[in-house]
């Protein structure tokens, strides 16, 4: 098959297109012919090597964990798919497997999801690790409830985007913070009280917006940009921070002043086992409207490296896929 294949780790020229082995499915196993590719912050730090801590590198290496295409083989003892089925999922990539930049993906059948009618490859692939990380974040380990103050630190990027209008859905009032640009974006989600960091203070805007301290807090962008964030919550409340690799401080130390504030302090990285049916419904609030798909920016997958230099700027608003074939 043909994929992008990287033969050491390092900048977006180590992306190179080329052939490897067609990968065969196993036991409990689903093979996925690829007809999009979805693109994550995470993609370009594994480039670089920065997912060495948990997983082994071993060359050619294949980046990428979301797919969203046709099953195209089944693995013994698969039941609820079939060749033909249209799919989508976070791939076997993060336990160890070749990634998603390929014509052929595979993942263990309880990583993968029906796609929905009214729901294309290209928004099928922009799903999994968002949303997932968003989901799990906001209600698996963040507890988020009806009714309660919730801000989403970095509301306008693709975790973001589908985080506040996660919380939205299950009645939270919801806060976010962006920068100039993005302030309409947000509000055109419904975001009740949007945050130009820009242009105001943060701990001004949720003291007046939340003045008990907020119930809960998300930060999606890194440390050094909430370095006060715990300040901002309630004793009571939950402060979840998504791990970025790049910008996390100390988390032992962290974890001890919420606890010793009575703040419930969590670091969420997603989780893919088994996540088959959070896929699923996630994909019938897009198809009911309850939850709209951030901006998409399509990129031909031989144009990885070009999809990898605008997502580590940082500032890309929505989600990037790659093209990989038309199924």
């Amino acid at each position: 098959m043909f994929a992008m294949i990287i033969n050491e780790t390092g900048g977006p020229e180590v992306l190179q297109y080329g052939e490897i082995a067609t990968p065969e499915p196993g036991p409990g196993e689903v093979r996925i012919r690829v007809a999009y590719a979805g693109v994550n912050p995470a993609d370009w730090k594994n480039r670089q090597g920065m997912l060495a801590a948990f997983r082994p590198y071993v060359f050619p290496y294949i980046i990428g964990f979301d797919a969203a295409g046709v099953v195209d083989k089944l693995g013994p003892g698969v039941s609820g798919f079939n060749v033909g089925d249209r799919v989508f999922t976070p791939t076997n990539h993060g336990q160890g497997g070749q990634g998603s930049y390929a014509q052929y993906a595979i993942a263990n059948a309880d990583r993968v999801a029906h796609m929905p009618s009214g729901l294309s490859f290209a928004q099928a692939a922009a799903l999994p690790v968002a949303a997932l990380t968003a989901w799990q974040g906001l209600f698996d380990r963040g507890e988020l409830k009806a009714g309660q103050r919730a801000l989403i630190h970095g509301g306008s990027g693709g975790l973001g985007g589908f985080a506040v209008q996660f919380a939205r859905w299950a009645g939270a009032h919801v806060a976010a913070t962006c920068s100039t640009p993005n302030v309409e974006y947000l509000r055109e989600l419904g975001v009740e009280r949007v945050i130009d960091y820009r242009q105001e203070s943060i701990a001004e805007a949720v003291a007046a917006w939340a003045p008990g301290g907020l119930d809960y807090l998300m930060d999606a962008v890194g440390v050094s940009t909430l370095p006060h964030g715990l300040d901002l919550v309630r004793p009571g409340g939950t402060f979840v921070s998504i791990p970025t690799l790049t910008d996390d401080g100390d988390i032992p130390a962290a974890a001890a002043e919420g606890a010793a504030r009575g703040v419930k302090r969590v670091f969420s990285t997603m989780t893919d086992i088994g996540c088959g049916p959070t896929l699923t419904k996630i994909g019938e609030l897009l198809v009911a409207g309850h939850v709209k798909l951030p901006p998409l920016r399509e990129f031909a997958l031989r144009e990885a490296a070009e999809a990898h230099r605008l997502i580590q700027g940082g500032h890309n608003r929505g989600k990037i896929v790659l093209k990989v074939a038309d199924l």
